[in-house]
């Protein structure tokens, strides 16, 4: 499911909307973070993100998919198809603003309560 259309009036008050509802949720932020090293597998995105069920991993991915920010490509490997993903170009240009965030994330964790603290992204500096 794609998320709000960009022509939505409530979009233009607040342009940074569109970016928070394209990667809002609990997971799609990790995923695209992971997919930052490059491509992956439905299974190495799962072990990648411990407690995602196939189902919203299977979810999210469509979503991601369908805004255009990640491409789905399929490989038949001894009679399995495997899909792999990864950015699209548009998506690429998602990386700095993820960066930002990001580092922005790590300047003010010790402000927040350790419990609501998730250490999932990795301290790598930007781009894949």
């Amino acid at each position: 499911m794609v998320s709000a259309p960009v022509t939505d009036p409530k979009m233009f008050d607040c342009p940074a909307l569109v970016t928070i509802q394209l990667v809002s949720g609990k997971w799609k932020t990790r995923i695209l973070w992971h997919l930052r090293l490059g491509s992956a597998g439905f299974g190495e995105l799962r072990r990648a993100l411990p407690g995602i069920s196939a189902k919203v991993l299977t979810e999210h991915l469509d979503e991601l998919v369908g805004d255009g920010l990640v491409a789905r490509s399929q490989n038949l490997d001894s009679n399995v198809v495997r899909s792999a993903y990864s950015y699209t170009d548009y998506g690429l240009t998602l990386i700095p603003v993820l960066d930002a965030l990001g580092y922005w994330g790590l300047a003010h964790a010790e402000r927040q309560e350790p419990e609501t603290v998730t250490p999932a992204m990795p301290r790598g500096s930007g781009g894949r």
